[in-house]
């Protein structure tokens, strides 16, 4: 949000401004929480990205040279010419810099809206972004020039104008010195009658606080969404079933960092020796030996993965109708799949200014998770995997066995998944106006001849 890392380009009376700090809004009043946190980050600017998703981008810059002066953002003009999908764009600037933007149905990705001084940081956040989002569309300008900068500069005329954030005027600041002067009399004379002055810590607002609190607890949890778990089932699906002498028993992974960490045990049989198996191993395997009839193999996988601030979530009663109506027409190929009530996802209550805990508003939306546990056949998981939006996975396993019957929930190669589904936890005077939408929307005129009650 610093001022040093962001770009003004002027061109025909439009300033656009490149490289703001972004932050996704999470639920209802979108507007009251964009204010919030422009306050709370102290922020001289702000502006909205609002599709079917939403973002506020903020930025601090000082009052000259560019007081009074029409400011656009960038990144906000080019999430508006992309309401849907996924879309991301490279385009050269003046001074041999990059600037990298990305936007998601409509609203300005966190970690993009950036400055790159050279090419391997863009191809590191496209990567990061592709991985993420397989369907990612790229517009490079630094390829090929398709007039991206004079779109984003024409319609900068109409849409992505900053909001300055008011500072405090003249009669503010001298009713702040009056009152400075009055404490210190106060002080003064207390001081000669021998009592300690106290000075009423500035009062926390709990929205504010909880808002904050909030946007900290989802940096830090990780969502695998469908691009997480295809590559971890990609992996489990290239594990050779035999190899040298030696049959694959099992094997499972775990979620480690930005990787899977995975390992498979194999069995050896009268034609294997350990030197076998070293001489056909994959170059990334990491062997241990049992030592004589077993061995491990280690290794590790890219895991696409977002911060659970970067999704948009769906509410309890919106997956209870789509999604769960999705499971259940896949419970035939399943010979286990579980989905338990939604728990509130743990947040350390904000403390005020006398370091109390402050109560959670109880209009304030926040965020809620459902463990998941599935047992299939390896085949089975593709008609999971659309469904995998809003998911993380704590171990993916898979099992081999003989079987002398294979049947649609039984098969050689079983899977084993443990994980969490995540959704928005809203209040629930929120949850009984968005269900009475709901039931609006989809009620259908009654037909001729037919009475309503």
């Amino acid at each position: 949000m610093a001022a040093g890392t962001s770009e003004i380009v002027q061109r025909d009376g439009v300033a656009l401004v490149f490289g703001m700090e972004w932050f996704p809004l999470l639920g209802a009043h979108p507007q009251r929480q964009a204010q919030v946190l422009a306050r709370r980050r102290r922020a001289s600017h702000r502006v909205m990205a609002v599709g079917a998703a939403a973002s506020v981008g903020l930025l601090r810059m000082p009052n000259k040279p560019w007081s009074g002066r029409k400011l656009c953002s960038a990144a906000a003009v080019f999430a508006s010419l992309h309401q849907t999908g996924t879309v991301a764009a490279v385009i050269p600037l003046p001074g041999d810099k990059l600037w990298l933007v990305a936007a998601h149905e409509g609203a300005v990705m966190t970690r993009t809206d950036y400055l790159h001084d050279g090419r391997e940081g863009v191809q590191d956040a496209l990567h990061f972004l592709r991985e993420a989002h397989p369907g990612l569309v790229v517009l490079d300008e630094s390829r090929a020039c398709a007039g991206l900068l004079d779109s984003l500069f024409n319609t900068a005329r109409e849409r992505g104008e900053l909001v300055r954030i008011r500072q405090w005027g003249m009669p503010f600041l001298l009713a702040g010195i009056l009152l400075a002067a009055g404490l210190g009399l106060w002080a003064g004379r207390a001081w000669l009658h021998g009592d300690e002055p106290r000075v009423e810590a500035v009062a926390v607002d709990p929205s504010s606080a909880w808002q904050d609190a909030l946007a900290l607890v989802a940096q830090r949890h990780t969502v695998h969404g469908v691009a997480g778990l295809r590559a971890v089932l990609e992996t489990l699906q290239t594990i050779p079933v035999y190899l040298a002498g030696w049959l694959l028993m099992q094997a499972d992974c775990h979620p480690r960092g930005d990787q899977w960490h995975c390992r498979a045990r194999y069995q050896r049989d009268a034609a294997g020796d350990n030197q076998s198996l070293i001489d056909v191993a994959r170059p990334e395997w990491e062997l241990s030996f049992d030592p004589m009839e077993g061995a491990m193999a280690v290794w590790s996988t890219n895991m696409p993965a977002l911060s659970l601030a970067n999704v948009r979530l769906r509410a309890a009663h919106q997956n209870d109708i789509r999604l769960v109506s999705a499971l259940q027409a896949m419970l035939p190929a399943f010979s286990e799949l579980r989905l338990n009530t939604p728990e509130p996802l743990p947040v350390p209550a904000p403390l005020d200014a006398q370091q109390r805990p402050i109560p959670r508003p109880p209009a304030m939306t926040g965020y809620q998770r459902r463990t998941i546990h599935l047992q299939a056949p390896l085949r089975s998981l593709s008609l999971l995997l659309p469904a995998t939006t809003h998911m993380s996975w704590e171990r993916v396993g898979l099992r081999v066995s003989v079987v002398d019957e294979p049947a649609l929930r039984a098969s050689s190669l079983q899977v084993s998944l443990s994980g969490v589904l995540y959704e928005i936890d809203m209040p629930n005077h929120a949850f009984a106006s968005s269900a009475a939408r709901a039931a609006g929307s989809e009620r259908q005129p009654a037909s001729p001849g037919n009475s309503q009650p």
